[in-house]
This record gives structure tokens, C-alpha cells and sequence, in this order.
């Protein structure tokens, strides 16, 4: 299980990275547009990435990786969890926004500092010891 786990979570990440990238451009192009903000296509990408922290969780508490490098035991999961909590906050004052430019625009940004965060996260889990 810890196995599948292992496999499935980098590749789920790296799907989550592409498809938040496609979204944030989504809203950003709706803004330009002024058309009547949509949250379903950020919802969507918000529930993968609460699936992805969950099975990095999963993995975190089975595989034992508080024992691991500092990198992986403590700025991985830190920056995942900011990466979620960004992403939902923007995606809640995007949907209490009454004007469509700006909830579209305010979705975008959240996406994209949600982006930058997912960012940091695969890139300290996926960089070589420092030593």
C-alpha cells in the first residue's frame, strides 16, 4: 500500500501542478473577459489537491518520514498545507465577491500563489541532500 502510495503521489502532484496552472489562466482569461465568474473549474482542482495533502499525510504517518531529511520531514508538508489553505481562502473571497472581474481575478491570483507554493513544495521533495 505504502508502495502505491509512494508511486501515486509525486505523479498526482505534477497532474495537480499543470491543471492549476490551465485554471488560474482560465480565470484570468474570464476576468479579461468580464464573463460571469464559474468556481466549479477551481473546486475541481481544490478537491485534488485536498486528495493529494491527504495521501502525502497518509504516507507521512505510515512511512515514517518525520525521520527523513529536513526538507522532506518538515518544509514538504508545511508548504503543502499553506498551498491548501491559500487555494481555499482565495477560493472563499472569490465566491463571496459580488462584481464577476473581480471574483475571477481574485481566483486567479489565489491559483497562482497556490501555484507558487505547490512550487516550493515539489521542488524541496524532489532536490538533492544539501550535504
Amino acid at each position: 500500500m505504502s508502495a502505491f502510495l509512494l508511486t501515486i503521489h509525486p505523479w498526482l502532484g505534477y497532474l495537480i501542478f499543470a491543471a492549476m496552472l490551465v485554471v488560474s489562466f482560465l480565470a484570468f482569461g474570464r476576468a479579461k473577459d468580464a464573463r460571469e465568474f464559474r468556481p466549479q473549474p477551481a473546486v475541481v482542482v481544490m478537491v485534488l489537491l485536498d486528495i493529494h495533502v491527504l495521501l502525502g499525510i497518509a504516507l507521512y504517518a505510515t512511512s515514517g518520514y518525520w525521520d527523513s531529511r529536513p526538507e522532506i520531514a518538515y518544509l514538504h508538508p508545511l508548504f503543502a498545507i499553506a498551498a491548501l489553505a491559500v487555494g481555499h481562502a482565495a477560493l472563499k473571497r472569490a465566491r463571496n465577491e459580488q462584481m464577476a472581474v473581480a471574483a475571477n481575478r481574485i481566483a486567479g491570483r489565489g491559483l497562482l500563489i497556490t501555484l507558487v507554493l505547490l512550487t516550493f513544495a515539489i521542488g524541496v521533495a524532489s532536490a538533492p541532500p544539501f550535504l
